[in-house]
């Protein structure tokens, strides 16, 4: 019923009407209701109807709330003596009365006895809308514009429409405002992929419509992915200190499901994340461990496909080797691990850095500490090395094998001991780690 009166409204070019209520209106009386739709339940503005009743002529008037069968639910005034010109003002707060569109009546009986009816609609919505998100077109691009739209068939219409915008771990990264359509039932937008001037980086991002009705109510679609790829310029980071007592355990390789999901179990258990550079060939073979490391919210980088020294390649393999990760981690998890990047070995020339940007790698992420854990050592050797090197901003370069695995629990107790905090890449960097620098 409320979808073919959307349909029906949207067609005649109308405002969108709640369903149920007929409204009348009499030349002796004028009643509106502000806001036309609230929330008893509410704190916020839209908590109580205010409702004017203006008469034209001289008379008594009486104005009761009606259900849409007649019933009423509440009286504001009964026979009150009225002049023509000056308005009587009510308050309805929905006491007891049930979501749904109700009928404000007011019964104007003249000099002469004639009694005449106007009737406006007011409506008790305290659910929140049903938000739907239509595909995203195209969902994959290089720099946009990217048709957006979003859609409700909430009984108090939209009032804002807000796309979120996030990365593929949750980083909150920015919001676009979605202009409401006339009927209050969707919003369309072509967007330019730019969040606060800047432009979106290349990655796996999730969108979700955020739509505020006219009671205040806000209800959220569910996400829907938009792949960015493009070239773009890396820069190499080696610690982030502006990333106050963060410091980045990072894993490569990614060898064994096993351990790596010990690791992904520890980081979860103490409520901290981390970030995997994980070989393509480990992404496709371990996907339970891939797909439970993004389902934590770790972040997720390239390390190519097979671990070459990449310096001893042209651009063509190199190129090769680092966007085979790319797809590896699309197949397996819809993800992807751009916009970080670590060569195998750290080992980088002038054309791993192009080959990298033209894959759409923002960021290389090399580290500045090394506990050199390859070599096994002693478990106690292995936490008092990262956690004596660790600074604020730290980036410590280790691999997801079992005895690295075994130390995680006590190495994060030892660095919080010390007041740094693990965190993974998306967290160090935070929305930055997305948007291109002003004007490119």
């Amino acid at each position: 019923m409320i979808a073919a009166s959307l349909i029906i409204a949207a067609l005649m070019g109308a405002p969108f009407a709640p369903r149920a209520v007929v409204p009348v209106a009499s030349p002796s009386v004028a009643a509106t209701a502000v806001p036309a739709a609230f929330n008893p339940q509410a704190t916020a503005r839209a908590h109580v109807a205010s409702i004017t009743v203006t008469p034209t002529v001289p008379g008594t008037a009486t104005t009761v709330i009606e259900s849409p069968t007649g019933t009423i639910v509440a009286t504001l005034g009964t026979a009150v003596p009225v002049t023509a010109g000056t308005p009587l003002q009510y308050t309805w707060d929905g006491a007891n009365a049930a979501d749904g569109t109700y009928g404000v009546r007011v019964s104007l009986t003249d000099a002469q006895g004639a009694t005449s009816d106007t009737v406006v609609p007011v409506t008790v919505d305290t659910t929140a809308p049903v938000v739907s998100l239509g595909a995203l077109r195209p969902a994959l691009t290089k720099r946009g514009p990217v048709a957006l739209r979003a859609a409700t068939d909430d009984a108090s219409g939209a009032a804002t429409i807000r796309m979120d915008v996030a990365s593929q771990t949750e980083v909150a990264i920015g919001s676009v405002d979605v202009p409401v359509s006339a009927d209050g039932a969707s919003g369309t937008a072509d967007w330019n992929l730019r969040l606060r001037k800047r432009l979106l980086l290349p990655g796996v991002f999730k969108l979700r419509a955020t739509i505020t009705d006219g009671a205040g109510n806000i209800g959220t679609s569910a996400p829907r992915l938009l792949r960015v790829d493009r070239p773009v310029t890396t820069r190499i980071i080696y610690s982030l200190p502006d990333a106050g007592n963060a410091v980045g355990l990072t894993f490569d390789d990614c060898g064994s499901n096993r351990d790596m999901q010990r690791i992904v179990n520890a980081f979860r258990a103490a409520k901290a994340r981390t970030t995997f550079f994980c070989n393509g060939v480990n992404v496709r073979d371990n996907v339970s461990a891939d797909r439970a490391a993004l389902t934590a919210g770790n972040t997720i980088g390239s390390h190519t496909w097979l671990h070459p020294q990449l310096p001893t390649l042209g651009y063509d393999e190199q190129s090769s080797q680092i966007r085979g990760d790319v797809d590896a981690w699309w197949k397996v998890a819809k993800a992807s691990p751009t916009p970080f990047f670590r060569p195998p070995y750290g080992l980088h020339n002038a054309t791993t850095l192009r080959a990298a940007g033209d894959a759409g790698f923002a960021w290389m992420i090399l580290w500045d500490v090394d506990p050199s854990d390859y070599l096994m050592p002693a478990p106690a050797n292995l936490v008092q090395h990262v956690v004596q090197h660790s600074r604020k901003g730290s980036i410590v370069v280790m691999h997801a094998n079992s005895n690295t695995a075994a130390t995680v629990p006590a190495m994060i107790r030892a660095l919080r001991a010390k007041g740094l905090e693990p965190k993974s890449m998306d967290e160090m960097f935070g929305a930055a780690a997305y948007l291109a620098p002003l004007g490119s």
